[in-house]
């Protein structure tokens, strides 16, 4: 929801390093697999990774925002300088860097689509459009 008031007002997603994506979750994953683990003692003290369906960049979210609000959003990709200028105040200058030096190249780790979501809830997880078109409200 980051983003939602500067759709709203500027019709503009920025981001940095808009071509980098990694398998967003879905929140109502998170909880339906918290749910599940909660009510169901086959999970007891299992250690699960959730993820998305896909690797999705912030290019392609604001082109799914765009798809589901039914009118253009532009994309407007950050420098380096830029987001750790939007960041320092809110974080530290070095947390900052240290953050941007992660999602602008994500490891192995941070790349691999998990089958968790399946296993728990015999289902896919639910990919990034299905996210944009519960919350569209918001970017309206």
């Amino acid at each position: 929801m980051a983003w939602a008031e500067s759709v709203r007002t500027r019709g503009t997603v920025a981001a940095p390093f808009g071509d980098v994506g990694v398998p967003v979750v879905d929140p109502a994953d998170i909880a339906e697999v918290a749910a599940v683990c909660l009510l169901d003692d086959r999970h007891a003290g299992g250690v699960f990774e959730l993820t998305g369906p896909e690797g999705v960049t912030p290019r392609r979210q604001a082109g799914a925002i765009a798809a589901a609000l039914g009118v253009p959003v532009r994309f407007h990709e950050l420098t380096r300088e830029e987001a750790k200028a939007a960041m320092t105040p809110f974080v530290p200058p070095e947390l900052a860097d240290d953050t941007l030096d992660i999602i602008g190249a994500p490891n192995a780790a941070e790349l691999r689509i998990s089958p968790d979501v399946q296993q728990v809830l015999g289902r896919g997880p639910r990919p990034f459009s299905d996210w944009v078109a519960r919350n569209i409200a918001a970017f309206r």
